[in-house]
């Protein structure tokens, strides 16, 4: 899947802390029927195991809407889920150590 101009028009952000009664899914299923072109999957408070089975199912709904996923601030969930890219910050993983695990997969 490219990503270009058109796969970032909206950009979804996940956070748990909003989901109110719905479960993280159903949010972003929500916004993918609602328009989103893009989805960054944002965990701060799973371990990687549950992390990497909420990735792989979250990866699966975006692929149903030809929709790319970004994984946030952790590599081996974005490889091992087949993510379209990673969000990562200066503090969490050095953009070039990233990108540099990312080329080699």
């Amino acid at each position: 899947m490219k990503c270009d101009k058109h796969t970032m028009l909206l950009y979804a952000v996940t956070d748990r802390a909003w989901v109110g009664e719905q479960t993280l899914y159903q949010q972003v299923e929500s916004a993918l029927k609602g328009g989103a072109t893009c989805v960054q999957l944002r965990e701060k408070q799973l371990g990687d195991a549950d992390f990497l089975q909420e990735a792989i199912q979250i990866h699966a709904l975006c692929q149903q809407y030809g929709v790319p996923l970004f994984i946030n601030d952790n590599v081996e969930v974005a490889l091992q889920c087949h993510a379209e890219g990673i969000h990562v910050g200066r503090t969490i993983c050095p953009p070039h150590r990233c990108a540099s695990a990312w080329v080699t997969a």
